[in-house]
């Protein structure tokens, strides 16, 4: 039995592999211009043709020898075949090889033999620059300047490494002259560094000097090392430095009589000054447990100073209970009308699931007894609703049966989103052989379908609607 399609078909531009032509002894019935089978009488695949109102036959034909032209085309091989063989060949002069390229005039020549192959121009950073080209015979040195060393090393057949470096030795130049060496030591009074000696000069400042020199570690002035000393305590400055304990019942740091939260006149912290409670008491009203942490986040003078500007670590949390934030744990409940909930920990995060894996698989002994939750935004509560209550009312929202006799649009009873607008399924099925059929379905809005028929169908056809999703 055939499968009955009401429509054309297309297939993008896509294959039909191992087809048959439609065989029979003769052409088939209404027939139509483009029609093709296969006669299996005298074996010949054919086509209807509208201009002669007739059926031509599809025969292979053979191609006649072609002559040799201009020397392009060697030859043509011929036969039954309809699709000849053609070979071709170039009769340029010269020899091809990697070395050559076919000249527009249909010559092989030598690569090597095209005008500034090789050719390219090298420039440094003055200003203006200067730039030269280098040919392919040309050799580019590197040459060093006074102040620099430079060593080229590698045989004729190895890698070639060319080595920069600055002199700060006696400038004869040496082989662990770099600037970075990957040996290790430990500078002496008497080892050297480089150093940009600037000399200010007369307007315009572009008279001014700017020279690399060298000097001993044990000559460094007193005031270059003050400065480095000063930028080491600036970028250490607010790191923690622990200064003793509070007593959180006095205010008073531990063995003085100084207040350290303004209860009478709070002394100057630096910011990094770093606390610990010993006395359970209050800190700037704040409740403090012994072991907490206070940590001073700036510079405070002398009776000055809030709770915003200190960092209060709490050591010491109290049990959870109902009214109370603190520690504790939780664990699923085992009762069977508690079962189903999933909880673990990971890093001091507790994480609360449904386990519905966890439940035991069975299926309801009577659906209208089964229910499942909901949340109803109406009522703005969670509820619970039967399984064939919610099947039913599913089913008349999700899906429905049409009857039509030809070219028709029908309305969904759902309204899809312009996201979901072919999330359909829509069957054709014809009401008296019961046979799926086929036509051209054009979901054409959120709402509705249109179902093309090219012929009007023999038989009205049933159209099946379901939504997805």
């Amino acid at each position: 039995m055939a499968i009955p399609f009401l429509n054309n078909i297309t297939l993008n531009n896509n294959e039909i592999q191992n087809v048959r032509l439609q065989n029979g002894s003769s052409a088939p019935l209404n027939s139509g211009p483009g029609q093709i089978y296969f006669n299996t009488g005298d074996t010949l695949a054919k086509y209807y043709s509208n201009g002669s109102d007739t059926w031509v036959s599809l025969k292979e034909y053979s191609f006649p020898a072609v002559a040799k032209a201009d020397g392009y085309i060697t030859s043509i091989v011929t036969g039954t075949t309809p699709k000849p063989t053609v070979k071709f060949n170039l009769n340029a002069t010269g020899t091809a090889d990697d070395t050559t390229y076919l000249r527009g005039d249909n010559q092989w020549e030598p690569i090597s033999g095209i005008p500034g192959t090789y050719n390219f121009t090298i420039s440094d950073n003055a200003t203006p620059a200067n730039t030269g080209v280098v040919a392919e015979a040309d050799t580019v040195q590197i040459a060093a300047s006074a102040d620099l060393t430079s060593l080229l090393t590698g045989g004729a057949s190895t890698s070639k490494v060319l080595t920069v470096g600055l002199k700060v030795d006696s400038g004869l130049g040496n082989a662990n002259n770099y600037v970075l060496n990957q040996g290790t030591e430990v500078a002496t009074a008497d080892d050297t560094i480089p150093f940009n000696d600037y000399t200010p000069g007369a307007t315009p400042p572009s008279t001014q000097t700017n020279i690399v020199k060298k000097t001993t570690f044990g000559t460094i002035p007193v005031t270059a090392l003050t400065e480095v000393k000063t930028y080491i305590d600036n970028a250490v400055a607010g790191g923690l430095i622990y200064q003793g304990g509070f007593d959180g019942s006095t205010g008073f740091v531990d063995g003085t009589t100084d207040y350290l939260d303004n209860r009478g006149t709070q002394i100057a912290v630096n910011k990094g000054w770093t606390y610990t409670v010993t006395v359970a008491g209050t800190f700037y009203g704040e409740n403090v447990e012994v072991g907490d942490v206070l940590i001073a986040e700036d510079n405070l003078a002398s009776g000055t100073g809030a709770l915003a500007d200190w960092t209060t670590v709490q050591n010491n949390v109290d049990l959870a209970s109902l009214t109370q934030v603190g520690i504790g744990n939780v664990i699923p409940a085992t009762a069977n009308t508690l079962k189903g909930l999933s909880i673990t920990y990971s890093n001091g995060t507790a994480t609360a699931g449904l386990d519905i894996a966890g439940l035991t698989t069975q299926a309801p002994a009577n659906n209208a007894l089964a229910f499942i939750p909901f949340y109803d935004q109406a009522a703005g509560s969670n509820l619970k609703v039967g399984l064939s209550t919610l099947a039913g009312d599913l089913n008349e929202f999700t899906s429905k049966a049409y009857t039509i006799s030809d070219t028709a649009t029908i309305t969904y009873p759902f309204t899809l989103t312009a996201a979901t607008q072919n999330d359909t399924i829509i069957q054709l099925v014809d009401t008296v052989t019961n046979e799926t059929v086929y036509a051209d379905v054009d979901r054409i809005s959120t709402t509705q379908a249109t179902i093309t028929f090219a012929s009007t169908p023999t038989n009205p056809v049933r159209v099946l609607v379901q939504k997805i999703g």
